[in-house]
């Protein structure tokens, strides 16, 4: 799977490798983006405004499709089934995820947009060596060599290793690239667009340029990210129960509820993590959540919506509006405090 989604930085004409040719070809490695990505320059907040470069933090993310235009399922008009690709991208966020300095808790692909809900350190790629930088860097952007042998294989990855580490500029760029929710998002979609365009037979964007992100700052706003991507299917009318829907973080958790009881007393773990070591642990069990999803699964069922009055499916419900972070009032205020907004948002409901 990963063959087909690597960002494909140098080509191999010979069996005789040269450093100075390699060198050359990885100067057409991946360029950071600038820190201000606008989907409108006028409305747009510069990303690192939403984003803390400073402190670790959960955010709850979505990409759509352009025009809406369909990413999996069945499309209602041409009618093609494109359900397999939310394979291409489940399997990019669960390869990404492992050398990235994130955290995945959360995710759901729907059919012209998927959510995260992550867990960023920005300061977790200046705890790496250089050479776990490097090994990170061609893990995720491997030089092409499918037609060479084992060992030509190896020699081209060893080769390119002693480049990014007798480079200290070159090392610096993988460090800060690796380091970015932004470049983590961008090489996220990239080669899933490319990919679904040659399938048909198009060019152009696939996904809109600008994806959405909230900040969440407390375990309440966090657990009800992770409620509101797990139950998007259920919202959507396409399943009824969260385990019958494979292309969503509820399916795999629902998975280890009845294969690893002993599990359920546990705090909830990333599905997936490129952190050295344990994000901080969430006091929610694994047992909490799926109780949590259970109730709001069944308020979602109601008659109608006098019966939707659990605390629970008002916090979820509240991830609806995309406002900039979510949390409690106080959170909420030092929010907006800290980056001169005069507008916090609509605190979660309190107990």
């Amino acid at each position: 799977m990963d063959t087909h989604f690597s960002c494909l930085t140098t080509t191999t004409r010979s069996r005789t490798y040269n450093i100075r040719n390699l060198s050359h070809e990885m100067s057409y490695l991946p360029q950071p983006a600038t820190n201000i990505s606008r989907h409108n320059a006028s409305m747009a907040t510069p990303r690192n405004q939403l984003v803390d470069q400073g402190y670790p933090m959960h955010y709850h993310l979505v990409s759509r499709c352009v025009r809406r235009s369909w990413l999996c399922g069945v499309d209602r008009q041409s009618r093609k089934d494109y359900e397999h690709r939310k394979d291409w991208l489940e399997e990019r966020i669960h390869h990404l995820a492992k050398y990235f300095a994130v955290a995945i808790d959360a995710y759901a692909i729907m059919s012209n947009h998927f959510h995260l809900v992550v867990y960023f350190d920005p300061q977790e790629c200046n705890r790496w060596s250089d050479q776990e930088v490097a090994d990170r860097w061609l893990a995720v952007f491997p030089p092409r060599m499918s037609d060479q042998s084992a060992v030509d294989q190896q020699a081209i990855l060893n080769l390119h290793r002693d480049i990014l580490l007798q480079t200290p500029e070159k090392i610096l760029h993988a460090r800060q690239t690796l380091g970015s929710l932004s470049m983590f998002m961008k090489h996220l979609k990239q080669p899933v667009a490319y990919q679904a365009n040659k399938e048909d037979r198009c060019s152009g964007h696939f996904f809109e340029g600008r994806f959405y992100s909230g900040a969440l700052l407390d375990e309440n706003a966090v657990i009800a990210a992770m409620a509101y991507v797990d139950l998007n299917p259920i919202r959507a009318r396409i399943v009824k129960h969260i385990d019958e829907y494979k292309a969503a973080s509820g399916f795999k958790r629902s998975q280890v509820a009845i294969n690893s009881p002993k599990r359920l007393e546990a705090a909830i773990e990333p599905l997936v993590s490129g952190l050295i070591g344990p994000r901080p642990p969430l006091a929610t069990t694994l047992v909490q959540f799926m109780d949590i999803l259970e109730r709001v699964e069944r308020d979602y069922k109601g008659p109608n919506s006098a019966d939707k009055t659990s605390l629970w499916f008002d916090r979820v419900a509240a991830l609806k509006k995309r406002q900039r972070a979510f949390g409690s009032m106080a959170a909420l205020t030092h929010w907006r405090t800290d980056r001169g907004w005069s507008v916090p948002g609509s605190p979660l409901p309190a107990a």
